[in-house]
């Protein structure tokens, strides 16, 4: 089983945040009896930023909003995204980044759509590991909000983690998932 483990509070963020990574896979390991040493292995970067562990086969995906972190594991490639709506040019922006389905799903849902649109976008770029918003299917369409959607000959599935109405969150992965939230600290 996935889970998903939220902190609230002051945490460090980059490379200084690795720790609470750490802290979070250890639990996510104990939880799973899955025996991989978490506290003495590497993280690091891909050449676009994706953190990941060197030595074991378990993936995370991390992001933070405000005082949120919240950090997924999976034994397959998962993406994790958590963005605060706040006001922002988000007509401007989706002209910009999203395509014309999405545009519209914005128009007709305002800045509420646009984040809508923005963590699944977020959340698949982290699942792949590609660059910001790379070239990617529309995940809306006339019907409303993709659940999936086909990259590369890949699925990849949708699955939004109801908040607040300030808070979208969305993760993404190649297989269909359940997952736990768990809370951290």
């Amino acid at each position: 089983m996935d889970h998903i483990y939220i902190y609230e509070g002051q945490f460090k963020q980059g490379d200084e945040g690795f720790p609470l990574i750490r802290e979070a896979a250890v639990r996510y390991c104990l939880e799973n009896q899955l025996d991989y040493d978490v506290e003495n292995t590497g993280i690091i970067r891909e050449a676009k930023g994706k953190p990941y562990f060197t030595d074991i086969p378990l993936e995370f995906s991390l992001t933070h909003s405000g005082q949120r972190w919240m950090c997924m594991f999976s034994g397959v490639p998962c993406g994790l995204d958590l963005q605060e709506v706040r006001d922002c040019d988000h007509e401007g922006i989706s002209a910009r980044f999203y395509g014309n389905d999405e545009q519209e799903y914005v128009k007709d849902k305002g800045l509420a759509g646009f984040f809508d649109i923005w963590v699944r976008k977020e959340a698949f770029c982290k699942c792949c590991g590609t660059g910001f918003f790379a070239d990617m299917p529309e995940t809306a369409d006339k019907d409303g909000l993709k659940d999936q959607i086909v990259w590369q000959g890949a699925v990849y599935y949708f699955t939004e983690i109801p908040l607040t109405e300030e808070l979208k969150c969305v993760y993404c992965s190649n297989e269909k998932k359940d997952v736990e939230m768990r809370l951290l600290g």
